[in-house]
């Protein structure tokens, strides 16, 4: 079963991005109205924390979503690098599709208990350490509450994991669309009502609920897949598990690094605001860093929609398929990533300080960090396409990058004294030495062309589809 990106599956992940954007801009002025300058800071250490929690699940959802979509296809076998071509078959084979899945509900399991124990010890004494000013005891309120709900979110990532594998991209989006309008209402009530940080830990409660009680739904609707697997009679054997677990862990622990690395390379900046930065400044840094991650977000939206498409065709072999999305990809993510930045500083920065009274806006500051995401995402989104062909070279980049910016991070903060800037520039000069050239021109390399031939062939492809769109 070959997979093609339909264009449902286009329009809601883009309508899940903008939602997601558009939440984050609608509830941006809520927090900022009904919380205090020390609340906003603590609000967004809160969402920094729970972007480190879900990395416990180290790379285990890319990896089961990919190898869901390589048993789809047809695959008998799986391989810890690369593919069996020998292996695929026509038809699905169940028994593998259910083990894989069996597989994956026992380790996410796993993966929440041990979560749920290091929030409630050293995520705690770090919460306490930070909040020593704090008089208000609704903070620990909310905290107790936001660390279930990064429980639950661990617990269930099966259903979106399995819904990637199937090459749902439109039912995934629906699930995330559905969830955030849900903890934008309910948030956006609480604060008004005078809940403050309790009301926004409610509002993210609710999102976790809702994300993953309409992700099982969809699966249900997959009717073909679910009843093929649901007519494999054979029970899913112990040593079955663990056959898979070895052949998949071999990729996923080191996904799994590449994505705590991208996260320091990221969202731990809030954290590391939070040491070097007064509360109160962390929030004015984060609430920049949330609307450069948004553009980000919203201009890698149409390139993550070919994901499965991307694995499916490399599944089947067809390295013309994989071009055709490769080139197209990379040139809608940057005319998309410069109209969105554009749009943050024309229309949604100069709203801040009406918001906000006494809040700096720093434009400079903002473009600098802009420019460091676009080259940062792009170079993650070739590397989501190398995965995609099951392997994973890169990792050594990445650990350095995030290794060598958190010192230059920490000299220039805390030793010259430039603050944000200093977060800005520590981690940018990482990630040009290496990684911001390096993938892009591997992933070339890797279907025998160059980075500017696959933007050449882009920029084609879309001027045909537009001039044929206009005739």
């Amino acid at each position: 079963m070959a997979f093609r990106t339909k264009r449902s599956d286009v329009i809601w992940n883009y309508v899940g991005t903008v939602v997601s954007m558009a939440s984050g801009f609608v509830l941006l002025p809520l927090l900022m109205r009904f919380l205090s300058g020390d609340e906003l800071g603590l609000w967004y250490v809160y969402i920094a924390v729970a972007n480190l929690a879900m990395l416990f699940e180290f790379g285990f959802t890319p990896t089961f979503a990919r190898n869901i979509v390589y048993v789809v296809s047809g695959a008998r076998h799986l391989t810890a690098t690369g593919h069996d071509l020998g292996s695929k078959e026509d038809g699905v084979d169940w028994h593998l599709l259910n083990t894989v899945i069996r597989t994956s509900k026992l380790i996410y399991a796993a993966i929440a208990g041990l979560t749920f124990i290091l929030l409630s010890s050293i995520g705690t004494v770090y919460i306490s350490y930070i909040t020593s000013d704090l008089n208000d005891g609704l903070h620990w309120a909310s905290w107790v509450l936001f660390c279930v709900s990064i429980v639950l979110n661990l617990y269930f990532l099966y259903s979106i994991t399995t819904l990637r594998g199937y090459g749902d991209v439109a039912g995934e989006n629906q699930a995330k669309t559905i969830a955030k309008v849900s903890q934008l209402i309910i948030s956006g009530l609480l604060l008004i009502l005078g809940f403050g940080l309790l009301g926004a830990s409610i509002g993210y409660f609710v999102n976790s609920v809702v994300l993953r009680g309409y992700s099982l739904v969809r699966l249900r609707q997959h009717k073909k897949l679910e009843q093929g697997r649901a007519g494999d009679l054979r029970p899913v054997t112990f040593d079955e598990i663990r056959t898979i677990l070895a052949t998949i862990s071999h990729l996923a622990w080191r996904d799994g690094l590449v994505q705590l690395a991208l996260y320091v390379s990221t969202q731990a900046t809030s954290i590391l605001c939070s040491l070097f930065l007064t509360l109160e400044q962390t929030g004015t840094y984060s609430v920049i860093l949330q609307l450069a991650t948004a553009a980000s977000n919203f201009a890698a939206a149409y390139p993550r929609s070919f994901f499965p498409a991307m694995q499916s065709a490399y599944a089947e072999n067809d390295v013309k398929q994989q071009r055709y999305i490769i080139s197209t990809g990379i040139v809608a993510y940057w005319v998309l990533y410069l109209l969105g930045t554009i749009g943050v500083a024309v229309v949604i920065l100069p709203l801040l300080p009406l918001l906000k009274p006494g809040t700096q806006v720093d434009y400079a500051l903002y473009l600098m960090l802009s420019l460091y995401m676009a080259l940062l995402q792009q170079h993650s989104i070739c590397c989501n396409y190398i995965i995609s062909m099951n392997e994973i070279p890169y990792l050594r980049g990445y650990l350095f990058a995030a290794v060598f910016g958190c010192s230059l991070v920490a000299f220039l903060c805390g030793v010259v004294h430039i603050g944000a800037w200093g977060i800005i520039l520590g981690q940018a000069i990482s990630q040009i030495i290496y990684n911001n050239w390096r993938w892009p021109q591997y992933l070339s390399h890797k279907l025998d062309t160059t980075y500017i031939s696959l933007f050449e062939i882009g920029v084609g492809t879309w001027q045909g589809k537009l001039m044929n769109r206009f005739k």
